[in-house]
């Protein structure tokens, strides 16, 4: 007897099962109880120790203690709603924090999307602006134009919002929109800063006007913080930047004259004089920069300066003692690296060349373009030496990275005087940009190449690292405080991700709690966690990740190997799922929804004997009459159909409606051969719902079995009249036009069966038999081809399944 025609709908059903068991209650999964964990208290203890050492604790510390605090407070009471609140609040300001870290170590584009982060928590304009200078840092002037004009929107008076805006618009070149916006900002706070930043933007704009404007900010500034060398200096640089040489001069002098000890204003004075007389240094030059190492000898400017211009005079040596005494105060500054370099070249020095270009280059690492791409005279010298020394496959390399760099020199728009001289080598100056010091836009300018990982849960680029420019206690300073961080964001996440679980908000939960594991995955318990809420989600493939863990941690954690049981068995992963639920024992085999689950994937793996052993141990509980419909269904499955009917008219007896009770009882006695009562259950199903059209067609078939074929054919009629996709009764109902001799008729409905189940071997060979029936050879061998392939792929599953070699 064939009963492919019934596998469809068994399958299913069995989906259907699979999913009902999933969501059924179990004895070991009702035992987890989602709770508050205390680890935040740990995390409150340690960041108050860590405080508790530093002088003067700073407003953001201040502020994270107190968070912390709500938080602890919000878990004490027990209110999810509350823990939610306290936590979203803790995790947006620890997600400021430590995009203030990144910041600080020029990693741009991760301190963007943590500030991007903590606004989806907190949204607040100081967030906002901090988002907008991580924005300009990393050279998205019109993302951090966007950033601060929002934040002002909320805070019309904030300084930071105003200064940031200023610079964006002067690295974009606007300067009266930037005079514009750094006005307001000297207007709410008139500092020396603000005031500052105002002028320089007044004299970039070139107008006369400004620059008058300028003139009185300055006058402003000396009203404000009294006359000094200091500020005579900072009106120099300001009128250096904007290219009034004479100007600069005159300031610097004044300078001098009020304290002759006034830091930088030496060096600014040579350095002045120096840009004036086209880059050729001169004795006064020369006499300014050693002034200022006279008042300053640790002063990585002057003697990096002193050290270029003695190099450029051939006189090496004295070159050399600066240079040197400037890679010692700043060791990873490329610059003092190259010009040794250098000038161990042209005094034939290959050997000491050799390592001073090394250095140069590590030093730039990916920070090509400063000087106008500056190091790639360290990759031709050191291609050459590598190449006259027999080392010539190195030195190409070298020597293709100089050419690739010397494009791109030609391709820049700023070429000019800087690229002339840099060409020169050491017996020539060098552009500017290398021997000013910084403006508040050189920084970011020199990032314009980041390319850096923007994942914010990831560790710092060292070579984004190294262009921070940090000193080794600032280095330990960031670790210490991002490992902080990284702790309070895990505990924060988890802590969030428990009160949404307890809210039964899983798929949320189980998003908060992957955070939590991307800053900390080894936070005790959050494993099993995850892999709770991603299987309450139904998300299985996610609950196997996190529940394996959980169970690697803790073998003995009977909840959670029965939830990854339950995870594999959604996962149609039986063996894995037979396997993990085995230890559970008869415990196991009596609760509520593995028991069920266990027997089925044993079924499902062809272990029936295992299965009704389980199966029967399950059974023998107070079930339900919806469990007894699982339990019937999979009697069905293992093959016992004398018991899977007891057990489904167990269910009606407890129900005597119960739908589908009638039908799977049919689906047992049609198996079983038995057709009368089939035909009774059937007929019983279709009395309670007489829509049913998987019972209207099993009846059909059963009638064909006992020779009503006027009967089935009727029912069949009925069934596609609902339902003309219903690839079985086009099927059925083409035999039975064959066996008339109704071809045409016959053909039409086995094409739609076989278009509409195209798998299914019996309908390809019924086809090919009408076919031939009609004259119609060619299709009937072709019908017979597919026909004899499907079977040949049936029997090498078959043949797989049972080989030795198959685990």
């Amino acid at each position: 007897m064939n009963f492919q025609q019934n596998e469809v709908s068994l399958r299913r059903a069995g989906v259907q099962r699979r999913g009902l068991a999933l969501c059924a209650c179990s004895l070991f999964l009702a035992g987890h109880v989602w709770g508050m964990p205390q680890a935040s208290a740990v995390g409150a203890e340690k960041h108050k120790a860590a405080n508790s050492s530093a002088e003067q604790p700073n407003d953001a510390a201040v502020q994270l203690q107190k968070r912390l605090g709500q938080v602890q407070r919000a878990k004490s009471s027990r209110d999810p709603a509350a823990v939610a609140h306290a936590s979203e609040l803790l995790i947006a300001l620890a997600l400021r924090e430590l995009g203030q870290v990144r910041l600080l170590e020029s990693a741009y584009s991760q301190a963007s999307e943590l500030y991007t982060r903590s606004l989806d928590f907190e949204s607040i304009p100081d967030t906002r602006v901090d988002l907008a200078i991580a924005r300009l840092q990393g050279s998205q002037a019109d993302e951090a134009i966007a950033e601060a004009d929002r934040a002002l929107l909320d805070d019309p008076n904030n300084v930071r919002a105003f200064q940031i805006l200023g610079q964006a618009w002067a690295r974009k070149n606007d300067y009266p929109r930037a005079a514009h916006a750094l006005t307001r900002a000297a207007d709410v706070a008139p500092t020396i800063e603000n005031l500052y930043t105002l002028a320089t933007a007044l004299l970039a704009t070139k107008d006369a006007g400004d620059r008058s404007r300028a003139d009185q900010v300055f006058a402003q500034m000396i009203k404000e913080a009294g006359d000094s060398g200091s500020i005579h200096v900072m009106f120099g640089r300001a009128y250096r930047d904007a290219g009034d040489m004479p100007a600069a001069i005159r300031e610097f002098e004044t300078a001098i004259k009020l304290d002759t000890r006034t830091p930088h204003a030496h060096y600014f004075l040579g350095l002045a004089r120096l840009a004036s007389n086209e880059w050729a240094a001169t004795p006064e030059v020369s006499a300014e920069f050693k002034k200022e190492l006279e008042f300053y000898p640790q002063d990585y400017l002057a003697n990096y300066m002193m050290g270029f211009v003695s190099s450029g005079e051939r006189k090496y040596d004295e070159g050399n003692k600066y240079l040197k005494h400037a890679a010692t105060i700043n060791p990873e500054a490329p610059d003092p690296w190259l010009y040794l370099g250098l000038n161990a070249y042209a005094v034939n020095d290959m050997t000491g060349a050799e390592e001073y270009f090394r250095k140069a280059i590590l030093y730039t690492g990916t920070d090509e373009s400063r000087s106008n791409y500056q190091i790639r005279r360290a990759y031709i010298d050191l291609g050459r030496i590598l190449t006259a020394s027999g080392r010539k496959e190195e030195g190409e390399t070298f020597l293709e990275k100089a050419r690739a760099l010397q494009n791109k020199v030609l391709q820049s728009s700023q070429q000019g005087m800087a690229a002339h001289f840099a060409e020169e080598g050491a017996n020539s100056a060098t552009s500017a940009a290398v021997i000013l010091p910084p403006t508040i836009d050189d920084k970011a300018q020199a990032n314009l190449g980041e390319t850096a990982n923007a994942d914010p849960f990831a560790q710092v680029d060292p070579a984004v690292l190294a262009r921070a420019n940090l000193t080794g206690k600032q280095k330990q300073q960031a670790d210490a405080q991002e490992k902080e961080l990284r702790a309070v964001l895990a505990q924060s996440f988890s802590d969030l991700a428990t009160s949404e679980a307890i809210r039964k908000n899983y798929n949320t939960a189980l998003g908060h709690y992957q955070e939590a594991e991307q800053w900390d995955a080894a936070q005790p318990g959050l494993m099993r966690s995850l892999g709770t809420a991603a299987f309450r989600a139904q998300n299985y493939p996610e609950a196997v990740r996190g529940l394996s863990a959980a169970l690697g941690s803790n073998p003995e954690d009977g909840a959670v190997r029965a939830m990854l049981g339950m995870a594999y068995f959604g996962e149609e992963k039986f063996a894995d799922a037979a396997k993990t639920f085995k230890p559970l024992g008869e415990r196991g085999m009596q609760d509520a929804a593995v028991g069920y689950a266990w027997a089925s994937a044993l079924a499902h793996q062809g272990d029936l004997k295992q299965a009704s052993e389980v199966l029967g141990e399950f059974e023998k509980g107070d079930r339900s009459s919806d469990t007894l419909m699982l339990v019937g269904q999979e009697w069905i499955e293992i093959g016992d159909y004398p018991h899977a009917v007891a057990t489904l008219h167990r269910a009606l007896q407890l129900s005597p409606s119960q739908p589908k009770a009638h039908y799977f009882a049919g689906q047992a006695y049609l198996r079983w051969e038995h057709w009368n009562e089939a035909a009774q259950e059937f007929q019983a199903e279709l009395a309670l719902n007489p829509a049913d059209t998987e019972a209207k067609y099993n009846l059909g078939f059963v009638y064909l079995q006992q020779s009503r074929s006027a009967e089935a054919e009727a029912l069949f009629a009925e069934v596609l009249s609902a339902h003309p996709e219903h690839a079985n009764a086009q099927y059925e109902m083409g035999k039975i036009l064959l066996d008339r001799g109704q071809l045409k008729d016959a053909i039409g409905h086995l094409e739609t069966a076989v278009r509409l189940n195209p798998g299914a071997d019996y309908m390809h060979y019924q086809l090919q038999a009408a076919y031939r029936k009609d004259g119609r050879v060619a299709e009937a061998d072709h019908e017979l081809g597919i026909y004899k392939d499907l079977k040949a792929k049936q029997r090498g599953r078959a043949s797989a399944a049972i080989s030795p070699q198959n685990p």
